[in-house]
């Protein structure tokens, strides 16, 4: 996480939201149009005959119907059970099987992210997915024991996600399930909110506790994404700032947001936390938290939690 200046921005309420809002009905209208925005790269998915995917750090993984695959990766986890047999998965995170409750996890074997090495080696799969953050000597490691590593790389929303969806299912063979997925996906974030105009959207942003320091999550993030698609708009994004800025508590005063969604046990500490006391949406007791598994998911699970924003903010 990185620390960003407030930096205000003259853009009109009206027009930053509607730049927000196309974000998802472009997607869904054009076709895709904001996958291959993100990342032209992806277009072999849909190539016939192609024999290999390009990953995220470049690597070429051959496009095969993998039998004995391991997910590291909590985005992996959720696509491939939507998109092949679930018994061809030997594993997944451990962290998707504390917070997902599906009978398609239920006889997995749990691995924190790519540091269970040996236990990983030990199951003999074709493949292995994770994510860039995973530390590259656990990755060489991987490799050296001879096994198919897939990097989908960062993890920052709809900026990387309909992407990821389409390059997993393009190497386990079944691309056109992944445009499927991706579709429904951006289809159903667009839906949530369609409904409210933008006259009536409300103003918010993200904001979380770690420690003694204030954590947001805008532009570049799942937060930014899920509170759009809620019907939120993000004021911090307005401003300037992108990914997981840390606020100062100046900055989030300049903000003033009337809105504002944290995580649950968090509501009366932000508003505890000194100097804070006359933030908006203090004042005006508008402070919602939802489930934190929800918020903090970077995958399929965006739906649930901007569904989540959207009854916490309007209450339907």
């Amino acid at each position: 996480m990185r620390e960003l200046a407030l930096r205000p921005k003259a853009t009109p309420m009206r027009d930053a939201n509607r730049l927000n809002t196309a974000l998802l009905l472009t997607a869904v209208v054009s076709g895709f149009a904001l996958t291959a925005l993100i990342d032209s790269r992806v277009s072999f998915a849909l190539a016939p005959g192609i024999s290999t995917v390009t990953d995220a750090t470049g690597a070429e993984v051959a496009v095969r119907e993998y039998s004995r695959i391991v997910s590291a990766s909590i985005i992996a986890d959720q696509v491939l059970v939507e998109i092949v047999d679930p018994a061809r998965l030997l594993a997944v995170s451990a962290h998707t099987l504390r917070t997902r409750k599906s009978d398609a996890y239920a006889d997995k074997i749990g691995v924190e992210r790519a540091q269970d090495i040996e236990t990983i080696i030990e199951l003999r799969p074709d493949i292995v997915f994770i994510n860039s953050f995973v530390d590259r000597r656990h990755v060489e490691r991987l490799k050296d024991a001879r096994l198919n590593v897939f990097d989908m790389g960062e993890m920052r929303g709809l900026e990387t996600l309909p992407a990821n969806i389409r390059r997993v299912a393009a190497v386990v063979g079944v691309p056109e399930r992944g445009e499927r997925l991706a579709k429904a996906l951006l289809e159903d974030l667009a839906a949530i909110s369609k409904d409210i105009d933008d006259a009536d959207r409300k103003r918010g942003l993200y904001v979380g506790i770690h420690g003694d320091r204030l954590y947001g999550g805008t532009v570049g993030s799942s937060f930014h994404d899920v509170l759009v698609a809620g019907g939120v708009i993000d004021v911090a994004a307005e401003a300037g700032f992108r990914s997981w800025p840390a606020f100062t508590n100046e900055q989030l005063l300049s903000l003033d947001p009337p809105w504002v969604i944290t995580n649950p046990g968090t509501e009366e500490a932000l508003c505890r936390h000194p100097g804070l006391q006359s933030l908006r949406a203090c004042k005006l007791g508008q402070v919602r938290s939802v489930d934190t598994d929800l918020l903090t998911d970077p995958g399929l699970g965006m739906m649930e939690a901007a569904r989540a924003v959207r009854a916490a903010v309007y209450g339907k």
